[in-house]
């Protein structure tokens, strides 16, 4: 196979990668380079082509740092450490790509990239990524609890766990941002919106409606009762049809 499109038919470089080749024959493999195409579906990733052979597909700039040439005599474990390169380029970039998309922690971006690459290449990552401070969780748990400010200690609490923050960061973060919060007057504030929204209701049903609302946010029994018995009190009883006891009269 000497063209481009050759190597893109037989799978392409992207997706060999994305599976991962047969690195022991790759590590087995030695020869000259003989080409190094543009790929058709992608112009920024080569097709690496031994001895007129397809070989593997390398992004361009992991040809360049490994200063790969035409006409380079390679052996397998040079490959196979280009191939590390490329791998940990790919999840290096996908990590950015999905922290772009929103704030994460430290789990989730660890569970994200170990869907598609080795466990070597995803600590490598994570590692970068903590150590040039793109993931701090406790900064990810304080703009969680500053953007779900409805929401309760026990509520904030169990989404931080969900999204993999350690129990003793996340007691702290919501702790200390939410030590200065009167619970009860959030509740109320939120009480008091979702009631606006409610018309002709009587008190049982807003009391239903609002109870799991606030349940649903993370406040105890405590504070719902507290905050909902004022709240609805003026508000008529519902309508309750009289039983009729014993058999019905005939006329």
């Amino acid at each position: 196979m000497t063209s481009n499109s050759a190597g893109a038919r037989f799978g392409g470089p992207r997706v060999r990668v994305r599976k991962g080749p047969d690195l022991e024959a790759l590590s087995k493999l030695s020869g000259k380079i003989t080409a190094l195409e543009a790929q058709q579906k992608d112009p920024k990733r080569r097709s690496v082509f031994v001895d007129g052979e397809f070989v593997l597909g390398l992004h361009e700039e992991t040809v360049i740092l490994a200063r790969l040439k035409v006409g380079q005599t390679v052996d397998g474990p040079k490959l196979v450490e280009v191939l590390g390169r490329e791998e940990a380029k790919r999840a290096w970039d996908a990590a950015l790509v999905y922290l772009g998309a929103a704030p994460r922690s430290r789990r989730e971006v660890e569970r994200k990239l170990a869907r598609r690459y080795g466990a070597e290449v995803v600590a490598g990552v994570m590692e970068r990524l903590i150590g040039g401070g793109w993931l701090d969780d406790a900064e990810f748990a304080a703009a969680y609890v500053r953007s779900h400010g409805a929401y309760g200690e026990r509520r904030l609490l169990t989404d931080l766990a969900r999204k993999g923050v350690a129990r003793e960061v996340a007691a702290r973060v919501v702790r200390d941002l939410l030590g200065e919060v009167d619970a009860l007057e959030q509740a109320r504030t939120a009480s008091e919106a979702r009631l606006a929204r409610m018309t002709g209701v009587d008190r049982d049903t807003a009391q239903r409606r609002l109870s799991g609302f606030l349940a649903r946010r993370g406040y105890g029994f405590d504070v719902i009762s507290r905050v909902l018995a004022p709240l609805l009190a003026d508000l008529p009883r519902a309508e309750r049809k009289p039983r009729t006891w014993g058999r019905r009269e005939e006329g």
